[in-house]
């Protein structure tokens, strides 16, 4: 039986709360598989949802009819598995639309290699004002024999070029991109940021680590136009991949990627629901930027809220900027024995109390277990509030490690952890190449199973670019880990469904379907609950629907339903 029996004509604007046209027609999905996530009726053959989006019923066929009424559209599902759209609470979007544009880098190469990489990649951009890459392994370039400056500076003698790294936490200069940026070679570290130098030298290396690399950012942003253009690639991945809502992570205003965002809302050219970021810069003065922070705080549409705050509180365990507890086993560098902190305790507080009142919900960066620690100490500053923070729903993600002590605050505080379970980053190898700098704490990584047991709610995200994207191979790591997994198939998805949803702060209009959700959906080849856990990654999304317009339709369907 064909799985769309007739084309839907959908509306070509995603601005879906505008009242329907006078032709409009409700739709009915019958003859399905359909798991819900809701708790009065976990499974349904049918749902029908009206012509703004919304779900009418969801349940039997006989039911689904009777609310639709006569006239409706059907789509027969042909048997196929349908769920709630995934939602990512931790992604990259912008971001990872402008770095597949931009000239690539393969990771751990030697800087001899990325030198004669990066000279044709100047020569393969001869209009720009900035040769701008992407992916290197900078990290392994801090004891080269040879300073990184000296060597871009030859590969790139006559523009500014901008080298991003492969995690998100450092980029790669040479001497016209330090000045373009403002950067002097006797300028102090800012706060939140290493301006790497050579020893014994004590010369810029052209490595600016942490926030110090948002100078450099900064300066060479992309033009609006080619952000949105990146930003449009990446909602097509987004919605292949069967995702509805999402949390951009980064939130670079200074960068005006949120004026992107803004353009695809006007132009009916966004295709997910996003409660996004805004990034918290630690060097800027902090009444100047509260000032433009509550400025930009929007939580009116269900479309585009900007109603979250970015709050880096350490870096990343690779480079010993993560904040531990007890000191690096080996520091990657001596002048950080316990890692890196973007905020002092009390200016972080305070950050945090202010930004809470201003109605921002907190998505903290940590990985080691004091910033952690920290984020936890920060709100619970907040906690006696009469504003309360647990239906506020602040979050913390990464979070590598984790004290055994903190572990039981998160449900006492409803705060969310928000992991990833990256291939690298659960892969016992990695642990084990980790142990050097890290001792035994290399085997306590990412205790999602110790969370969730301790009454920790717990999302799952993707962090794409620098981790893939894919909910189905998410899914399947969770549970498939040899240890801290995810207790099973049902809670990996709804830790992607219905708890992201939470998350976000609209599980009252998403992460199930329910009359009067949203119909935010996915059609599926495969019932993720019956088939073998080790196959999930393979699943294939045939369709997504975002309020009723379907955003994705896969190749084998576009004869069949109307794709705008």
């Amino acid at each position: 039986m064909a799985l769309f029996l007739a084309a839907l004509a959908l509306a070509p604007s995603c601005a879906r709360e505008d009242a329907p046209s006078p032709a409009a027609r409700n739709t009915v999905v019958l003859n399905a598989e359909i798991y819900t996530l809701a708790d009065a009726r976990p499974w349904a053959e049918a749902l029908a949802f009206s012509a703004d989006g919304v779900l009418l019923a969801v349940g039997s066929e006989a039911e689904v009819r009777a609310a639709a009424g006569p006239g409706s559209l059907p789509i027969d599902a042909g048997g196929r598995f349908l769920l709630p759209g995934f939602q990512d609470t931790h992604v990259h979007i912008p971001e990872a639309g402008l770095n597949a544009s931009l000239c690539y880098l393969r990771p751990r190469r030697s800087l001899r290699e990325y030198s004669r990489r990066l000279a044709q990649c100047a020569a393969e951009q001869p209009e720009e004002e900035w040769v701008r890459a992407a992916g290197a392994s900078l990290y392994d370039l801090r004891d080269s024999v040879e300073s990184p400056l000296e060597a871009l500076d030859r590969a790139v003698p006559d523009r500014p070029a901008l080298v991003i790294d492969d995690l998100g936490h450092a980029v790669w200069t040479n001497s016209s991109g330090l000045a373009a940026a403002g950067i002097r070679h006797d300028d102090p570290d800012p706060q939140g940021g290493v301006l790497h130098r050579r020893v014994p030298s004590g010369k810029l290396s052209g490595l600016l680590l942490e926030d110090a690399q948002q100078l450099v950012r900064n300066a060479a942003a992309a033009p609006d136009e080619e952000v949105y253009r990146g930003l449009l690639r990446a909602l097509a991945r987004l919605a292949r991949h069967g995702i509805t809502s999402v949390s951009d992570a980064g939130g670079f205003w200074a960068q005006r990627h949120p004026e992107a965002w803004k353009k695809a809302l006007a132009e009916g050219t966004l295709t997910v629901r996003a409660a996004n970021a805004l990034y918290l810069y630690p060097a800027l003065d902090a009444p100047t930027q509260l000032a433009e922070l509550e400025q930009r705080f929007d939580d009116r549409s269900d479309w585009l809220r900007f109603d979250t705050i970015k709050i880096y509180v350490d870096g990343i365990l690779d480079l010993g900027t993560a904040a531990l507890l007890e000191p690096y086993t080996v520091p990657p560098d001596e002048r950080f024995p316990n890692g890196f902190r973007y905020f002092e305790h009390e200016q972080l507080k305070a950050y945090v109390s202010a930004l809470h009142a201003l109605g921002y919900r907190m998505n903290f960066h940590v990985v080691g277990d004091a910033a952690v620690r920290q984020a936890l100490d920060a709100l619970e500053a907040i906690a006696t509030d009469a504003r309360g923070i647990a239906e506020r729903r602040h979050r913390l993600t990464h979070l590598y490690l984790v004290d055994p002590a903190d572990r039981k605050r998160f449900a006492e505080l409803g705060v969310l952890a928000d992991l990833q379970h990256g291939p690298i980053a659960i892969d016992p190898r990695y642990h084990e190449d980790l142990r050097e700098i890290l001792g035994p704490r290399a085997s306590e990584l990412l205790p999602t199973g110790a969370l969730m047991a301790s009454g920790a709610e717990v999302v799952l995200s993707s962090d794409w670019d620098a981790d893939p994207l894919s909910p189905f191979g998410s899914i399947q790591r969770s549970v498939l880990r040899s240890s801290n997994a995810v207790p099973s198939i049902a809670s990996a998805i709804e830790a992607v469904t219905l708890g992201a949803a939470r998350a976000l702060g609209h599980d009252d209009r998403t992460g199930s379907l329910e009359p009067g959700k949203l119909a935010d959906f996915v059609v599926l080849d495969q019932n993720l609950l019956e088939i073998d856990v080790e196959t999930i990654r393979d699943t294939k999304v045939l369709a997504t629907f975002v309020g009723g317009r379907a955003v994705y339709v896969a190749d084998a369907l576009t004869s069949q339903i109307a794709l705008e």
